[in-house]
């Protein structure tokens, strides 16, 4: 009883085992997919944070005095924005006095939405050099901007002000402008980064393509995450040629830099909020459109690390299942042991019996007596002699133990467990490792190639001859690059550009015979996006030695860079290169 109750618990840990193993792989299963959210590569919704923004951006505007405090006809206008509560900054030349004039009254007009109203500020810091005012607005209870300082060049940035050419084209004047309205919004990208402004002073300035008026001066210049990077300064002035003509300088705005705005607040003892991170920013439109692929691509992640918890349970339950086939067969082996033993000492016991009672009887180990010669007896009578019971020699007897049938149960018992090992996957385990055959050299080919001009529709530049090896059966290009084998046989491959903004669709046939390049150029805030988040999947690499789970693990990821490639190549590609190949 002792032995079968500690059978019974070695029964339930060993049943309990693949269970705990389960549960610890749906643990780690749900770790691994918390593990692919990168809260990085989450995109701010652009729209929602510039319109969030723009309730920071305010109205400026400058009443004039005379000299006895008689209000002059002209007002000055502008633009500003928020920096720290109760702070606003906007252009010095927007509050400058003019030499007409002995004094001003300022007054800030909120944006609409901010819930707020007109009120007089006061100027409390100026830099000249830098175009640069500060005023105070205690009363003021509007969030202030965030500045990230450093913008790069080709940054997508918007501005927002107040221009007076939509005030005169809305008709508004007078009183009308002391009225809450909504700011007006260009978008353009950064073009230049220079170390002096158009006065020659030495500030950090930059150019931009965000088209700005008069009234725009002094209002912010914004990434897509809302971040102030300039203060919308100047605008290239138009001029009269000498034909008469009047030329538009188009497309040169200028700011001055974040870092300049910034160390003139600190020297006014007044600390913004300052952002370190990258802008990574998308419109609601994008992000609504990138949903669909956003949530393939998780479920694709989900399903992979489901499928890999479900292979390690089904190892641990087959490795759970061998450790009982062969505690079993060890077990039953003892028993077969055990057995012919209690048989061995019974038959012993049985022959002492039987000696005891009939000395002379034969057992069941005695060999058949062999009949004897009897010879004739003598004709005379001979006298008997008398031999005492003592004297009489038994027949010996044979050691009882049956040699053959223990030799017998043991070669079964080997011969079983070897077949149950040899048929489950501890064999492989317990053996030394298979070394993989060498992939047969003729399925590698090299692959000379030259441009057909006569189908290549708008070809690279620079495209010529090329050569490379071929490896037809893992879909393998010099031994490392790794095509996705398509339905029809055909070879597929998506790739970026490393400096440019481009990337391109790559087809090779099934034969290696033909390959074509398409090139499309992208937008570089897409490129940017497209690059990180093709990156978070981790590098490709083929191998004519991988073995069946890394072979569909790259199957995978090549169709997830597929899906990904696909939305983002949706224009006309610029480029057709084909290119007509030959085995060498």
């Amino acid at each position: 009883m002792g032995t079968a109750a500690l059978l019974a618990a070695v029964a339930v840990v060993m049943c309990a085992l693949p269970h705990l193993a389960a549960a610890q792989d749906s643990s780690s299963a749900n770790q691994s997919l918390s593990d692919l959210v990168d809260s990085d590569l989450q995109p701010v919704n652009s729209t929602k944070a510039l319109k969030t923004s723009e309730q920071s951006v305010v109205r400026v505007l400058v009443v004039y005095r005379g000299y006895g405090g008689v209000p002059l006809d002209t007002v000055g206008m502008g633009s500003g924005f928020v920096v720290a509560p109760g702070y606003i900054v906007t252009n010095y030349h927007v509050v400058e006095v003019p030499p007409e004039a002995s004094s001003a009254d300022i007054y800030i007009v909120p944006h609409k939405d901010s819930g707020a109203t007109y009120q007089p500020v006061q100027l409390v810091k100026k830099w000249v050099e830098g175009d640069l005012a500060l005023l105070a607005a205690p009363g003021l209870k509007v969030p202030p901007l965030k500045l990230y300082l450093t913008p790069y060049k080709n940054e997508r940035v918007v501005t927002m002000g107040y221009p007076d050419v939509t005030d005169h084209l809305l008709n508004r004047s007078g009183t009308a402008l002391l009225e809450p309205a909504d700011a007006y919004v260009t978008q353009g990208s950064i073009a230049l980064f220079a170390s002096t402004n158009p006065d020659g002073s030495r500030v950090e300035t930059l150019f931009h393509t965000a088209p700005i008026n008069h009234g725009n001066s002094g209002g912010p210049l914004l990434n897509e995450c809302g971040q102030v990077v300039g203060v919308n300064t100047w605008t290239a002035p138009s001029s009269v040629s000498t034909a008469g003509n009047l030329d538009v300088s188009a497309g040169q705005y200028v700011a001055t830099h974040v870092s300049a705005l910034n160390s003139f607040l600190s020297s006014a003892s007044v600390t913004p909020t300052v952002v370190t991170t990258p802008c990574y920013a998308k419109s609601e439109d994008e992000i609504v459109k990138d949903d669909a692929l956003s949530r393939v691509l998780a479920a694709a992640a989900e399903a992979q690390v489901q499928r890999l918890a479900e292979q390690k349970k089904a190892e641990a339950d087959r490795a759970a299942m061998e450790i009982w086939q062969l505690g079993a067969m060890i077990v039953l082996s003892v028993l077969v042991l055990i057995l012919i033993g209690l048989i061995i000492r019974r038959e012993i016991r049985h022959r002492t019996e039987i000696h005891n009672k009939e000395p002379l009887a034969p057992t069941a180990f005695d060999e058949p007596a062999r009949p004897e010669k009897v010879k004739p007896p003598k004709p005379e009578k001979a006298k008997a002699e008398w031999v005492p019971h003592d004297r009489v020699k038994l027949p010996g007897i044979k050691h009882p133990i049956p040699w053959g049938w223990i030799a017998l149960a043991l070669i079964i018992i080997v011969a079983v467990v070897g077949f149950l090992i040899k048929e489950r996957e501890i064999d492989s385990r317990l053996s030394k490792p298979k070394v993989a055959a060498p992939v047969a050299t003729a399925a590698i080919q090299h692959m000379s190639c030259d441009v057909d001009k006569s189908m290549s529709a708008n070809p690279l530049p620079d495209a010529g001859h090329i050569e490379f090896d071929f490896d037809l059966v893992h879909a393998c290009v010099n031994g490392r690059t790794p095509y996705e084998r398509q339905a029809d046989g055909n070879l597929l491959r998506f790739t970026t550009g490393d400096a440019n903004p481009v990337a391109a669709r790559m087809e090779l046939t099934a034969d290696g015979t033909l390959f074509t390049r398409y090139d499309y150029r992208i937008d570089p805030a897409q490129y940017k996006t497209f690059v990180a988040q093709k990156a978070a999947l981790g590098s490709l690499r083929c191998s004519a030695n991988a073995d069946a789970g890394a072979l569909a693990a790259l199957g995978e990821n090549l169709a997830r860079i597929r899906t990904l490639s696909q939305s983002y190549l949706t224009m006309a590609p610029e480029t057709k290169t084909v290119w007509r190949c030959k085995a060498s």
